[in-house]
């Protein structure tokens, strides 16, 4: 039989898991599990994965990644192969430690993003392993309630920014919101051996069936191939920029803080939405913005094109210049069931006011 495709693209997010060989354990002291989080930080090196929570039990773990690059499969496939040649030269054993491939579930949009930070932290309570949620020492949950070590390949900025401005108040209502009850819908999906291959709206759903459905692609093509477009393309534009708006290369690399521009940020859109390119090549590219800031520029640009205003015409006119179409059928859409589904998820008061308003009304 046939293995299901694994459904990857660059800015992707997943729940990972897996678990033991006829559920035996894969940790068995401490030294098993800070090996098992040194190699995660490895993978966050050597992959680029952005790792934004997990759970280690003494039989299974829980991850929340994402990919800015689209190379999950590689990326967990190091873990755990090098992970199962530690454990069975340090215990003298041989054979596979984990019971076959991991279960990964793509997710979409930032509501089920947060819903499965709270399942990854409340799954050692569940588990009966603690008394208190948080306490149990090998989950990210510790980190961020600031009451234990923090790696630093935790993404934890992403998750807090939801909870408030302030580092100590978005702990503190972290926590609150882990501790709240998650939604029944949410746990029925979750519940049993089969999990689903995708966690969202139906929109969400037809998406990837229609984009990556049926869809193998040779995988030793594709670095190369993105390469070749991203370099071609991003020349294209520059022409573009310089010939509709009169911008030499020059000025995109100019950092004016304080200052709005609106024909930027439709670069910065279209190089990581048309172009594939990752943060860190787009800050390059772009005078060495941080990350941060890119993501930040991003999802503004997002926001006004959904609404028409700000670099919503800038990205018009990128797309008609590189004969591209804005819709849905080019990345994840957003619909009103996603806007439903933010409403039952972001209701809990241990949310930031002001973003659990602006969430709650799309």
């Amino acid at each position: 039989m046939a293995r299901p495709l694994r459904i990857e693209y660059p800015g992707a997010w997943y729940h990972v898991m897996n678990r033991g060989w006829e559920r035996d354990e894969i940790f068995r002291d401490k030294n098993d599990y800070l090996a098992f989080l040194e190699l995660l930080g490895k993978c966050f090196a050597l992959f680029e994965l952005e790792v934004h929570a997990y759970s280690l039990m003494p039989n299974h773990y829980h991850l929340l990644i994402h990919t800015p690059r689209g190379n999950l499969s590689r990326a967990i496939r190091h873990l755990n192969g090098v992970y199962t040649q530690k454990f069975n030269r340090w215990y003298k054993t041989d054979g596979p430690v984990f019971r076959g491939r991991y279960k990964a579930i793509l997710i979409h949009d930032d509501s089920y993003v947060l819903e499965t930070v709270r399942y990854i932290h409340r799954n050692p309570w569940k588990a009966g392993m603690e008394k208190a949620i948080g306490t149990h020492d090998w989950t990210s949950h510790r980190a961020y309630r600031g009451k234990g070590e923090s790696p630093d390949w935790l993404r934890k900025n992403f998750v807090l920014k939801f909870f408030g401005q302030h580092e100590k108040e978005a702990r503190a209502r972290l926590d609150a919101f882990v501790r709240e009850e998650p939604p029944q819908e949410f746990l029925e999906r979750l519940s049993g051996d089969n999990w689903p291959a995708v966690l969202g709206p139906d929109s969400f759903k037809e998406w990837v069936k229609e984009k990556f459905l049926g869809k193998r692609l040779d995988a030793k093509g594709v670095p190369e191939l993105r390469r070749t477009l991203k370099e071609t393309k991003i020349i294209r534009l520059k022409t573009i920029a310089e010939q509709k708006w009169g911008r030499k290369e020059e000025d995109f690399r100019k950092v004016r803080r304080g200052r709005d521009d609106p024909r930027k940020r439709a670069m910065i859109y279209a190089s990581r939405q048309y172009l594939k390119a990752t943060n860190k090549e787009i800050g390059e590219e772009f005078g060495g913005i941080s990350h941060a800031a890119i993501s930040m520029q991003y999802r503004r640009a997002e926001e006004e094109i959904t609404r028409k205003t700000g670099c919503w015409r800038f990205v018009q006119e990128l797309e008609k210049a590189l004969n591209l179409q804005l819709s849905a059928r080019g990345r994840p859409p957003k619909d009103e069931s996603v806007l439903r589904l933010r409403s039952a998820f972001f209701r809990a008061e241990s949310l930031d006011p002001f973003v659990r308003s602006s969430l709650l009304n799309g």
